[in-house]
């Protein structure tokens, strides 16, 4: 018996089944980034700063969708890891946030390990599946 159908009619909410596939979905990502010392969120903020060289911490937590103490931690975590460096803002209150090379090097592996684990995570999908997918949880964000 599938963990879900224990809920009853609940079950059958698309809500908690969104959310069951996502708790598995991210479990795994989890195992599969956690050898390159990063979480699926600090993944995430590092690819996104690769791709947005010098946007400060407030328009990183905005993207990530979180708060100012939490962006603080992320951005301390990624510098300890040496991944990104914190340089002079646009003034003296802001940070303009950078890869370094080893987070480069670290963006290129996230960039390898998730296309191999979204491979992997929707197998079960065909391609016209997952383009459906893709489509309409776009529509519901």
């Amino acid at each position: 018996m599938e963990e879900i159908a224990a809920f009853g009619v609940l079950g059958s909410r698309l809500g908690l089944q969104l959310h069951y596939a996502d708790v598995r979905v991210m479990a795994g990502l989890s195992a599969r980034l956690a050898p390159l010392g990063v979480t699926p969120a600090r993944a995430t903020a590092i690819v996104y700063i690769g791709l947005h060289p010098g946007c400060d911490q407030t328009t990183l937590g905005r993207a990530l969708g979180v708060n100012r103490a939490s962006t603080v931690k992320a951005v301390d975590e990624m510098e300890t890891l040496g991944a990104i460096e914190r340089r002079p803002g646009r003034d003296r209150r802001t940070n303009a946030l950078h890869l370094t090379a080893a987070g480069e090097a670290l963006r290129a592996r996230i960039e390898q390990e998730t296309a191999v684990h979204d491979q992997q995570a929707f197998m079960a999908l065909t391609p016209a599946e997952r383009d459906q997918l893709s489509q309409l949880l776009a529509k519901l964000r």
